[in-house]
């Protein structure tokens, strides 16, 4: 009688497995927790990083002020933004809370960051922290402040100046981001001076 081997249960389950498509990396929280503490343990904790940058635009700071809180205008213009959503707003019509959706194709990270908003016209500031002092996601501390004044001695310039406070909870994305850094603030402005300068030039 002729034998013919039978392949196990085991072995079919990992020919199927490896026969289907590479999956693509969301980060869950379990395993997320688990990665920080492990990885947290040979780099070290996560550092908070103050980042601020002031740049002198010809634009006026009413025009300024209106782009830097246009949050649901962002995907159209401002890095790594590829969603945003204002869920409401204050008496004035400003943007009170928003969720933005934060990405980066190159590492498959995307982030929903659900913020506070606050937006003073009249002392030409614009806060945003993220609200959700127990999330588990990429960021424990995500910060940024505007501060848009007219330049002393012009009425046709604006000193525009950015504070971003940001903290990761993953030492490989901090430290990846360490290597950009000095650049982050700088971009964010250029963006948005690009940006106002479309909308001047829609006026036209």
């Amino acid at each position: 009688m002729k034998y013919t081997p039978r392949s196990s249960p085991s072995l079919r389950s990992c020919s199927a497995l490896l026969a289907r498509p590479a999956l693509v990396f969301r980060p869950q929280a379990q395993t997320r927790s688990f990665l920080d503490s492990l990885l947290g343990s040979a780099l070290g904790p996560c550092r908070l990083r103050n980042l601020t940058h002031t740049k002198t635009l010809p634009y006026s700071a009413s025009s300024i002020f209106k782009a830097v809180s246009d949050v649901s205008g962002y995907p159209a213009f401002l890095p790594f933004t590829v969603g945003s959503k204002v869920t409401s707003r204050d008496e004035r019509g400003y943007p009170a809370r928003a969720s933005l959706k934060i990405g980066y194709e190159k590492f498959g990270l995307e982030e929903v960051w659900d913020s506070k908003v606050k937006c003073d016209p009249d002392q030409g500031t614009v806060e945003a922290q993220s609200s959700e002092a127990n999330s588990q996601g990429l960021f424990e501390i995500l910060q940024t402040r505007w501060h848009i004044q007219p330049a002393q001695g012009s009425d046709k310039s604006t000193s525009v100046k950015l504070d971003l406070d940001v903290k990761f909870r993953n030492p490989v994305y901090d430290q990846m981001f360490a290597q950009v850094e000095g650049k982050v603030v700088n971009v964010m402005i250029t963006a948005f001076e690009k940006r106002v300068q479309e909308l001047e030039a829609a006026k036209t």
